[in-house]
Parts: structure tokens; C-alpha cells; sequence
């Protein structure tokens, strides 16, 4: 008597390759129609995400109506982030281009070479006697350095201005992605939490990680990193220093390495008033510096990143400058969470498969 064999391939099996494959290729299509709109959909989710807590006492001051706080927390960033970021990327601009300017003027003038080699003259003659800085023409490397460096300014200031049409879609849908998210953002959140395929306390235990990771970043990171920017081109400005806005901004920007930071941008500025003939302009900038530039993010970065993140500080720091070098700007926020994620999953792992 021969026993009834089960098929190798039930109807089962075939229902869950034929819904796999067709959910895997509906995602891969979704994934087409929102990559153009990628960078603005990233923004949105940032934006709301820092700006959650002031949405939840706008949405308690309401009385709970989720449209009328979404609408009116679209203004607000509208108004008081999205504008003033605007305002100030178009006088980087405009001061880029001033600054390519004067720099081309002082070249062709001599006033430039006149300043480099008073510089020259007091800090690189000891250098010069160095056997492996001997020989090299620092007035030509310098020289050259500020040409490229003003040349790819002003590609960026044309690549921009050429895709302002393309820039103008992404704010628009920034807006209204913004409305929704602010709107339905926890539904969402709760919806794909759902689908994931992990025990309860896994799902707790990742979106704890992500929401640490992503606070540490934002207070850590953007906001130092704003200060220091804010700081810096104060001190510009108050010590008589052109151009800036332009020179706060880049500080703002080099101030999420780990290594130099804002220093890279405010201790030029120290010498370049020590050798204009400023020497108490530059002691007071240099003490401007040290005291409300650097020394804060000194102690504020590791106590904001360091207990909200729970994450080694090597591996938050590599995951800011690989995601800087990988996904640009949003780098700065995609790297660590990826970090975070990764984290998350290898005591997942552990937890699940590993010895007891």
C-alpha cells in the first residue's frame, strides 16, 4: 500500500510567489515614481520629524483637528525655516560671486600676492628649510588652489541657476508632502511597523534607535553645526571681515568634521586680520573663537550624541562623513541611521540565532 505523497509545489507556494513577485515589482515601480522627488520626499520627513513635538502642542492648542495644525505647521515652516534658508542660499550666492570677484581683482592687481608674501614672510621661511617642503612653490599652490576653488563656485552658482525650475517643483512637493506627513506621518509610521516581520519588542527596540539616532544628529550635529555657522559669521561681520554670510555658511557646513569643524574657517579669518595690520581685531576674534565657536561644541556635541545616540562615537562619525561623501547634504542624517539600523539588526540577530 503506497502512501499519498503531498506535491513538492502546492497552490499555496504558487499564491505566495505569484504576490511576492507582483508586490516586489509594484515597490520597484513605486520606487521609479518617487526617485526624482527623492531629495524633496527626505527633506519632508526631516522637517517633520525635527518639527514633531512643536506639531503635537499646535495640535493640543487646536484641539485635535490634524488639518487645520498640519496647514498651519506647513506655514510656519514655510515662514520661519524654508524662507529664511532661501534668503540665505541666495546670499551665499551672491557673495560667491562677489567673492570670486574681488579674489580675481586682487590677483590681477597684486594685492593678493603683496598679502601672501607678507604672509610668507613671517610664517613660511622656517618651513621653506624643511627638507621636504624645500623646493615647493606655495605663492603658485595657493594661488592655484584659489583659482579651482572659485571656478567650482561659480559651476555650482550656474548648475543652480539653470535648475530652478527643477529647484521650484521640489519645494512645491516639499510643501504639500509636508501638509501629509505632519497630517497622517503616524499612520504611516504605524503602517509600516506593522508589516514589518520582527516581534513586538524588535519593532520597539528599532524605532527607539532610530528616534535616539535622529534626535543625537539633529541636536548634535544640524544644531551645533548652525550655531557655529551663526557664530562665525557674527564674528565676521563684527570684526570687519567681507563677506560674511558666505564664510558663516561654509563654517556651518565643515563644522560636522569631526576634526578642525568651524576652526577651518574662523582661525583664517584670525590671520587674516594679524596680517592686515589688525592685531587686536585678531586677539579678540581669536578669543571669539575659541570661547563661542569651539568650546561649545567641545563639551555639547559628545554629551548630545553621546547618551542619545548609544552608538560608539567612531561609528556615528564614520557613518556622518561616509553618508556626507555618499547621499550629499542628507548624508549628514541618512549615514548615521544607517549605522543605527545595522545596529539595531545585529542584536536582532544575536538575540534570535546567536549562542545564549
Amino acid at each position: 500500500m503506497t502512501s499519498h505523497q503531498p506535491p513538492f509545489i502546492t497552490r499555496a507556494h504558487l499564491f505566495a510567489l505569484a504576490f511576492f513577485a507582483a508586490f516586489i515589482f509594484l515597490l520597484a515601480q513605486m520606487a521609479r515614481l518617487l526617485a526624482p522627488f527623492s531629495a524633496a520626499l527626505l527633506w519632508a520627513v526631516i522637517i517633520t520629524l525635527a518639527l514633531h513635538p512643536l506639531h503635537q502642542r499646535v495640535l493640543r492648542l487646536l484641539k485635535g483637528r490634524p488639518g487645520v495644525a498640519s496647514a498651519l505647521m506647513t506655514l510656519i515652516t514655510l515662514l520661519a525655516v524654508i524662507g529664511p534658508a532661501i534668503a540665505i542660499l541666495v546670499i551665499f550666492a551672491g557673495q560667491a560671486v562677489d567673492l570670486y570677484q574681488s579674489a580675481s581683482q586682487g590677483i590681477q592687481s597684486g594685492k593678493f600676492l603683496e598679502l601672501w608674501n607678507r604672509i610668507s614672510t613671517s610664517l613660511t621661511e622656517n618651513l621653506r628649510s624643511l627638507p621636504l617642503l624645500s623646493g615647493i612653490d606655495v605663492t603658485g599652490l595657493a594661488m592655484k588652489g584659489l583659482g579651482e576653488f572659485s571656478t567650482g563656485l561659480v559651476g555650482q552658482i550656474g548648475f543652480l541657476l539653470n535648475e530652478t525650475l527643477v529647484l521650484a517643483i521640489d519645494l512645491a512637493v516639499m510643501l504639500v508632502a509636508l501638509f501629509f506627513f505632519f497630517r497622517d506621518g503616524e499612520s504611516y509610521y504605524r503602517s509600516v511597523m506593522d508589516m514589518l516581520p520582527f516581534s513586538p519588542e524588535h519593532k520597539q527596540s528599532i524605532s527607539r534607535k532610530v528616534h535616539a539616532t535622529f534626535t543625537a544628529v539633529i541636536n548634535g550635529v544640524f544644531m551645533i553645526a548652525l550655531i557655529q555657522g551663526i557664530m562665525t559669521g557674527i564674528g565676521f561681520a563684527l570684526f570687519g571681515i567681507p563677506f560674511s554670510v558666505f564664510w558663516g555658511l561654509i563654517a556651518a557646513v565643515l563644522a560636522v568634521l569631526p576634526i578642525g569643524g568651524a576652526a577651518l574657517v574662523w582661525v583664517p579669518g584670525v590671520l587674516f586680520l594679524f596680517f592686515t595690520g589688525s592685531k587686536v581685531s585678531s586677539i579678540l576674534f581669536l578669543v571669539w573663537g575659541l570661547i563661542l565657536v569651539s568650546l561649545p561644541d567641545n563639551f555639547l556635541r559628545p554629551l548630545l550624541i553621546g547618551k542619545k545616540a548609544n552608538l560608539p562615537a567612531f561609528f556615528l562619525f564614520i557613518g556622518i562623513l561616509g553618508g556626507l561623501k555618499v547621499y550629499g547634504l542628507l548624508g549628514i542624517l541618512f549615514g548615521p541611521l544607517v549605522v543605527t539600523l545595522l545596529y539595531a539588526f545585529v542584536q536582532i540577530y544575536r538575540a534570535e540565532y546567536g549562542e545564549p
